[in-house]
């Protein structure tokens, strides 16, 4: 009997966790899989020279701006790099991770010559609805970006959001209905929450600093806190505007930055001394869940979250952290800093239960067997 095979499209280094862990599930399965995915870190902004069993690395130019032109046209010469890869190594399943969008046009196209292929649409991020200009959104060529998508939504045999959020706006432009699957975690360490430092109300912000965070919701919620109570910010950041938030966030804070950390362990030891997770980014950012919060949630971490949506309706119903009221921004600070150690720990509870239900590995393994045996 022929072996099926599975080929699972990941346009960047940020994605690739997600396509391993579904590369682990397909495998499982008794599928051959490959992982298709740039020569060219989005992360770093360079080039890729180690090299993974079972990924199958094409080359994209290179560019340094995440909004550029040479980002999107290295995105569509990629597509179309992966395009001919299918039509040599004849999949019966696709499962792409969007974006790009130019990746889901493609292998759109490819379904539509190969009408036996299943598709799959994976939607991990809503461009060009994310981008933080409200006003690019309706330009022409975001137009044409967004209808690479919204075409290839017709095409698919199932869709896949990362969130419910995406699901709803899915649904709202194409009619489909989609899969909610939400994000799990690779690896996992053991919380050891400790009580709260009695000097300090000490927070944690973990990921990129690009422009998508609010720095000046951040500074303004600082400044607030700081009249309560001295705060300490510790930054396990990359990113472009590492230093502007440092010194911004620094005029109320002691900064203690930690560089980037990709250890579970080491990282998990910063968590168990914070009270809270930054996830404050601009107003009209259209996100519900964001990698940072998965991995705040993993390790126990509360919470201070302005994304409307899935992260918004769990802190609500589960208690999991603080909503960031933009209208009465005193408010939050207010329930941050005095928020006792009782309530702390029982929010670290609830936070790592939240990511029990969710986004664990077994929730989002539970989450594929239910959806592709049906």
């Amino acid at each position: 009997m022929k072996t099926p095979k599975t080929a699972l499209l990941c346009i960047s280094d940020t994605y690739l966790p997600r396509a391993r862990t579904l590369a682990s599930f397909y495998s499982s399965s008794g599928d051959e899989t490959r992982i298709y995915t740039p020569d060219f870190s989005h992360k770093s902004k360079s080039a890729i020279t180690e090299r993974e069993e079972g990924v199958v690395y094409l080359h994209h130019r290179p560019y340094t701006s995440n909004l550029s032109w040479q980002r999107l046209l290295g995105h569509m010469e990629f597509a179309r790099l992966v395009r001919r890869e299918l039509e040599e190594w004849e999949p019966d399943r696709i499962h792409c991770l969007v974006p790009a969008n130019s990746l889901a046009s493609q292998s759109a196209d490819y379904k539509k010559s190969h009408p036996q292929t299943e598709l799959i649409l994976d939607i991990n991020d809503l461009w060009p609805e994310s981008l933080p200009m409200g006003w690019a959104v309706h330009t022409p060529p975001a137009w044409y970006w967004k209808s690479l998508r919204t075409r290839s939504l017709d095409v698919a045999d199932r869709i896949f959001t990362e969130c419910q959020l995406f699901a709803d706006e899915i649904k709202k432009q194409s009619g489909r209905e989609s899969t909610v699957l939400y994000w799990s975690a690779s690896t996992d360490s053991t919380p050891h929450p400790s009580s709260p430092d009695p000097e300090f109300l000490d927070l944690c912000y973990l990921g990129f600093v690009n422009n998508i965070i609010d720095l000046d919701a951040l500074e303004d919620l600082f400044e607030r806190l700081a009249r309560i109570r001295p705060v300490r910010l510790h930054l396990i950041a990359q990113g472009a505007r590492v230093q502007e938030m440092a010194d911004r966030l620094g005029r109320h804070a002691t900064i203690v930055d930690h560089g980037t950390i990709y250890d579970p362990a080491k990282r998990q030891q910063i968590f168990d001394v914070c009270s809270f997770g930054l996830n404050i980014m601009k107003k009209g950012v259209q996100a519900g869940l964001s990698m940072k919060t998965l991995d705040y949630l993993q390790g126990a971490l509360p919470v201070i979250n302005s994304l409307a949506g899935d992260v918004w309706q769990w802190i609500e119903q589960d208690g999991c952290g603080i909503n960031y009221d933009r209208n009465d921004p005193q408010k939050t600070a207010e329930a941050v800093a005095n928020m006792n150690p009782k309530q702390l720990m029982e929010a670290k509870g609830k936070a790592r239960a939240v990511y029990e239900r969710y986004l664990s590995p077994d929730a989002f393994y539970a989450v594929l067997e239910q959806t592709i045996q049906k």
